[in-house]
Order: structure tokens, then sequence, then C-alpha cells
């Protein structure tokens, strides 16, 4: 298990790799790998750095680095369409599950995109609901703000709403 650390312009970002690929990117301070284990790096970390800071700098639209998702079938099959997601577009959650069968997943959807383990690189970023609405991103509404201007997303017309209650919040 490898693990190491970087600054970032949405924040301290925690990578993990198994050796076999990136398994985890935690953007979080409360969300730490679930490996305490002394930082080293492999090359899918070193590798992963690199596509990161060339992201954050608006050189790289997408990665390349290996990836050792953990997750059921579903969820890695959610995660293989986020991976399909191009630079600078968003999609509904229906859209998404659209593509895996049928509307009817769209919750199933949610989930699996909650669940996502590695942010920025899988763009759970860039799903949102119908009618350009928001409830929750895992990293923070900022995080995913500031994702958007890097990636050139316009998001001024987006409702962000709390817990699904019907009042909705437009940040500007």
């Amino acid at each position: 298990m490898y693990i190491s650390y970087m600054d970032s312009p949405v924040g301290r970002i925690y990578l993990q790799s198994s050796g076999k690929g990136i398994m985890a990117l935690n953007l979080r301070e409360d969300k730490k790998p679930v490996c305490e284990c002394e930082e080293r790096e492999d090359e899918h970390i070193r590798q992963a750095k690199k596509e990161l800071e060339e992201y954050f700098e608006g050189k790289r639209r997408t990665f390349t680095v290996k990836l050792d998702l953990q997750g059921s079938e579903f969820q890695k099959k959610v995660w293989g369409e986020l991976l399909k997601i191009p630079y600078g577009e968003l999609r509904t959650y229906a859209q998404v599950a659209e593509a895996l069968g049928g509307k009817q997943y769209s919750r199933a959807v949610g989930t699996a995109n909650k669940a996502n383990p590695i942010p920025i690189i899988v763009p759970c970023h860039r799903v949102i609901r119908m009618g350009r609405r928001i409830s929750n991103y895992s990293a923070g509404l900022d995080v995913q703000r500031k994702l958007f201007e890097i990636e050139g997303i316009e998001y001024g017309d987006i409702k962000y709403i709390r817990n699904n209650f019907p009042t909705s919040l437009t940040l500007i």
C-alpha cells in the first residue's frame, strides 16, 4: 500500500495506491485514506500527482493514470460511465442511468456517484440533477465550483439545494 499527499487549489489531496493503480483520492480532511501507512510513493502516485497538477493548471483534460477501482460491479459500471463524460461538460444522473440501461437506475447512479473513491480523476463533479440542480458534493460545493471554473463550466444558473428540501440557494 502506498500513500502520499499533495497540496492543490482545492485543498490537500490524499492519494492511495494499491501498487496496481490509484485506489483512493480524498479531498476532505476528515476523510483520510484507510491506510495509516508511512508516506511513500509508487509510479501510480507520482503519475497521478503530475497529471493532477497539469489538470489544475488547465493543461490536462483527460487522465491516463492507472486506476484500481474497488467497489461493486454496478458501481464500477457507473464510474466507467463517468470516465466517458468529456472535460467541461455536465451530465444528469438520468443521462448516466440511461447509458447503463434505463432512467430507473437514477438513484442507484447517485449512490454510486457519491461513493466514488477517486473524485476529479473519475469526474463525479460533472454529474448533476435534472433542472441544473445540485444537492451535495462530497468534497463540498466550494470544491465543485472550483472544478467547474477550471473546466470552464458555467455554474451561475445552477441551483444548490439542501437535503432535498424545496428551498434552493443560487450561489454566484
